[in-house]
């Protein structure tokens, strides 16, 4: 459709003022945007700044406890049989006791021939003799053969090897007594209550409300590793075991013992010829025989006296535990730069322990040098529930680091550990302590 001559000069009036005032608004709206996109920027700059404030904080340092772990050790005074019972019906053999020793006798090389066979009478005496060269003899040929030795046979059922210990072991006429001993407890026991406890301590902590608010809440999580380490020295009664066995003399008396130590067989003397002239400072044995198996109607009973040994020793559990807790906590600013927080929760500990003892007892019936004595170890490990609370004061140095420290409490069971018969029985219980260190926020 054509347009009106009106139109054409209302649409050229239109543009004329459009492009007079133009190029003025331009710049005016460009100016306008600018602000409004400066304004926009520091807005999102504050809010930046909010959400970078510190929501998490690391913890390292020290945990000193005002006591450790409280050990009872029970059951003390177990010293088994070095020794194992050999029956009389295993017949002649090497039997090995406290007191002494009875060993299997066999032939001489110098009561044998070739063969093996003996060429000794059993229950007699025999000769050897040295041969020498004549020295009348020109040739250089003859020879004299002198005694050198006047010896005990070899006699089955008998023994010329054998030793003993002490007086009374000849109390019953006509033998000689060899015992094996032992100690069972009485139930003694003894304590001891560990000083203070020094260890690590790690704990991340992590604030769950808004940063602006001044009393914060959130939850902790913590390990921290402690040592155990009790021992204690002393002496307890115990059960006297004793074990013994009868060897017949066969109407003979026992070896005469020495001044000190014991009396051993076989025993020699000096030889010498009918003329006094010594043939030998040892050729003439002088060995009483024992019989070689115990007498079956007076041996292998064992007899206790309860509180009859004093067992002394030393007893130590050494070792660790390492300690895991959670819960929730509360977190409140003072200062600028000073704030305090608390915190509770459950709390679980792994301990693991090293129990060593060591018993010895001296005994009458034996030499006054003489004790019989065990070491004994053990390891176990065990798992604990518990619970834990904890006030701390933390200062910061800036919005990143600081120093924290303050009051830590905690409360766990206990566990027993065995050791051959003994029970120690370890209480973790009730402890407080400082804690310490160096914080990190981020």
């Amino acid at each position: 459709m054509p347009f009106a001559p009106m139109s054409i000069r209302l649409f050229a009036s239109l543009a004329a003022f459009a492009a007079l005032f133009l190029p003025g608004l331009l710049p005016a709206q460009t100016a306008d945007s600018t602000a409004s996109e400066d304004e926009r920027l520091e807005a999102l700059a504050r809010a930046s700044a909010e959400w970078y404030v510190p929501q998490t904080t690391v913890q390292v340092g020290f945990r000193i406890l005002s006591s450790g772990a409280n050990v009872s050790f029970r059951n003390l005074g177990i010293i088994g049989y070095h020794q194992s019972a050999i029956a009389y019906t295993e017949g002649a053999v090497t039997r090995v006791y406290d007191n002494g020793q009875v060993t299997k006798d066999s032939l001489r090389s110098t009561e044998m021939d070739s063969d093996g066979n003996q060429t000794s009478n059993p229950g007699g005496r025999y000769k050897t003799y040295i041969a020498n060269i004549d020295p009348s003899d020109p040739d250089v040929t003859k020879q004299i053969f002198t005694q050198n030795g006047d010896y005990l046979s070899y006699t089955p059922g008998l023994t010329r090897s054998w030793s003993y210990g002490t007086a009374a072991q000849t109390a019953t006429p006509g033998y000689v007594s060899f015992s094996s001993y032992a100690a069972s407890t009485d139930g003694s026991s003894l304590a001891h209550k560990q000083g203070p406890s020094g260890g690590i301590d790690f704990q991340v902590s992590r604030s769950l409300s808004r940063a602006s608010q001044r009393l914060q809440w959130g939850l902790i999580a913590g390990i921290s590793l402690n040592d155990i380490n009790s021992k204690i020295a002393g002496a307890v009664s115990a059960t006297l075991r004793t074990t013994t066995d009868y060897f017949s003399l066969n109407g003979l008396t026992a070896t005469p013992l020495p001044e000190s130590g014991a009396a051993s067989n076989p025993t020699y003397n000096a030889l010498y010829d009918a003329s006094g002239n010594l043939l030998s400072s040892l050729g003439l044995e002088t060995t009483v025989p024992l019989s070689a198996v115990p007498d079956a109607s007076l041996s292998g009973k064992e007899t206790t006296a309860v509180g009859g040994a004093t067992v002394t020793g030393r007893w130590q559990l050494k070792g660790s535990y390492f300690m895991v807790r959670v819960g929730p906590s509360l977190h409140t600013q003072l200062t600028e730069h000073l704030g305090v927080s608390a915190s509770a929760g459950i709390a679980g500990a792994y301990a693991g322990t090293h129990y060593t003892a060591f018993e010895s007892m001296q005994i009458p019936d034996l030499p006054a040098d003489q004790t019989l004595s065990v070491t004994e170890e053990s390891d176990t490990s065990k798992f604990l529930g518990g619970y834990f609370a904890d006030l701390n004061f933390d200062w910061a140095a800036n919005e990143r680091t600081g120093l924290f420290g303050g009051i830590t409490a905690q409360k766990f069971d206990g566990y027993d550990q065995t050791l051959g018969g003994r029970t120690a029985r370890v209480d973790l219980g009730n402890s407080v302590g400082l804690r310490g260190g160096i914080s990190i926020k981020f």
